[in-house]
């Protein structure tokens, strides 16, 4: 065992004895993101004996360090992997670090505690407590394999004719160390944070896997020929846009045709967040900014987004556009009367939701200035809708659609689903109404 190997196993086995306290959840900001004290009391824990240890090296973690790069000489991480098992008492979770020094992997360790496991990789080889662990290699049709990241239903589809035989345990750090095991033969994570990935990978490359990591696919698998296979069906396309989805004051778009376009276009491969912000009275323009930020900080917000923006949430992302000189590749405004609507004469929460939520001129002038594909939905439900409409139209140099059927629009709707926005975001993505693909 190297003396790199012999301080991460030291330090994670000080952490798992954190991981035994009273935790309180809280949610993180996106969409199913949660993150508890323990996340956070271990990660500086780690950080803190780290630096003692290697006051040189930087630090890549997921609660305190998000943005920082990986280097030649850094440590990786992730203080709990599989926060949502660990906050549901499901014991598949686990707490895993790795070590790179001059510009390559040297150390890692995964721990999962409540099943008493403990991985850990360096020259030598690939360990699980102690004992030294080999991949295992099946016929095709019978392996195992796991999934993990966003949008993964499309991939589990295409990998059917293959091998039917997925598993999912809700962290990676269990898919990556089962595969080490040879438990599984081969895992997968779409997404593109270190802390996830870097350690097992490490674990399973030691174990005899064949490994590739590149950005939207990073995987292990028990021989080159399934590891190919893995990348030709599951690899997360770069460079498509993804759909983000800005509910309006009641939450209800989420629940209706937000839900359809996150079906039609997630079986399309297409990422589709649905950020949850505050409704009705407790509806705020800070959190509104707080969680969208989020996202541009991860850079899953970014230049490359169709956002669609539903009645409030236009106002409020108008605003966070020119606050945070944000460009989309398109805005899609439905029913955005809520820009203009100032109830001076209403005495309920809405009163004080829209004081918040008036748009000033510059911001207008700033969206309608961006170079980006701009339109906007709309029904006459009453005539001083319609004129605030047009009125954004112009604000806002969109294309205005007129949604002829569609009463009640910018209230309290019921609408499972708008076929014509379906159909504009596929002429937006790939150039043409998807219908006549």
């Amino acid at each position: 065992m190297s003396k790199e190997s012999e301080f991460l196993i030291k330090i994670v086995k000080e952490a798992n004895k954190i991981s035994e306290e009273h935790f309180e959840v809280e949610q993180k900001g996106a969409e199913s993101d949660l993150v508890t004290n323990l996340d956070l009391k271990i990660e500086k824990y780690l950080i803190n004996e780290m630096k003692n240890e290697y006051p040189n090296f930087d630090i890549v973690s997921e609660e305190y360090n998000t943005n920082n790069e990986v280097t030649d000489n850094c440590f990786i991480i992730d203080p709990i992997d599989g926060t949502i098992n660990f906050a549901n008492n499901l014991p598949l979770w686990g707490i895993q670090v790795c070590m790179r020094k001059d510009g390559k992997p040297v150390a890692s360790v995964i721990s999962l505690p409540r099943i008493n496991e403990l991985y850990y990789a360096d020259e030598t080889g690939a360990y699980l407590n102690n004992e030294k662990i080999n991949i295992n290699e099946v016929p095709i049709k019978n392996a195992l394999y796991a999934i993990d990241g966003n949008n993964n239903l499309p991939s589990m589809q295409r990998m059917r004719k293959y091998s039917s035989n997925r598993r999912n345990f809700g962290g990676l750090c269990v898919s990556l160390a089962f595969t080490a095991a040879g438990r599984i033969h081969g895992a997968v994570f779409r997404s593109d944070k270190p802390w996830d990935y870097e350690p097992g990978l490490f674990l399973c490359q030691m174990a005899g896997a064949k490994i590739k990591s590149v950005p939207g696919f990073h995987a292990a698998a028990m021989n080159q020929e399934f590891l190919d296979i893995l990348e030709l069906e599951t690899a997360k396309k770069i460079n498509v846009p993804n759909i983000f989805i800005l509910h309006s004051l009641n939450g209800d778009t989420l629940k209706m045709w937000g839900q359809n376009v996150k079906e039609e276009f997630g079986a399309k491969d297409i990422d589709v967040v649905l950020p949850e912000f505050p409704i009705r009275a407790e509806s705020k323009y800070e959190k509104f900014d707080e969680i969208l930020s989020f996202y541009l900080d991860k850079k899953q917000l970014n230049e490359n987004t169709i956002v669609i923006a539903h009645s409030i949430g236009n106002a409020y992302f108008v605003r966070f556009c020119k606050e945070h000189n944000y460009v989309p590749k398109a805005y899609i405004s439905v029913a955005p009367g809520a820009v203009y609507e100032y109830p001076e004469t209403r005495t309920d929460y809405i009163v004080e939701v829209k004081k918040q939520s008036y748009v000033k001129q510059d911001a207008l002038d700033f969206v309608k200035n961006m170079n980006s594909i701009k339109y906007c939905l709309y029904s006459d439900e009453n005539d001083n809708n319609r004129e605030k409409f047009d009125r954004f139209i112009a604000d806002t140099n969109s294309e205005g659609i007129y949604l002829q059927y569609y009463n009640h629009f910018d209230g309290y709707h019921r609408i499972y689903k708008i076929p014509e926005l379906n159909e504009l975001i596929n002429k937006i993505l790939w150039g043409r109404l998807w219908k006549y693909i």
